[in-house]
């Protein structure tokens, strides 16, 4: 099967309001399988999507910060959650799954 139909992709903004004023996070996460990765460097992803089916990410960005789990390899699948808050911080979270989108 192509890893793109088992893939998915989940975008969510939260807006935190409290006394000192409010904050907007923007949640971007890919649940997809390990196509090419470059440890330190980038990571590229099957998604959705009958044009695009793949999603990269650069590792070393500035201005980022990124959490991998260890020992991931071409073919894992794993969820990755990018997180961008109010100042334009990216935090780039790469974790081992299981999960596919079920169609």
């Amino acid at each position: 099967t192509n890893p793109s139909n088992s893939s998915k992709e989940v975008t969510q903004d939260t807006k935190t309001i409290t006394n000192s004023g409010s904050t907007t996070t923007s949640t971007d996460t890919v649940y997809g399988k390990i196509e090419a990765y470059n440890q330190s460097k980038s990571i590229k992803v099957s998604v959705p999507g009958k044009v695009v089916t793949s999603k990269s990410f650069d590792l070393s960005a500035k201005n980022e910060t990124v959490n991998v789990a260890p020992n991931l390899k071409v073919g894992d699948w794993v969820s990755i959650q990018q997180m961008t808050d109010n100042d334009g911080h990216k935090t780039l979270t790469i974790e081992r799954t299981h999960e596919r989108a079920s169609r």
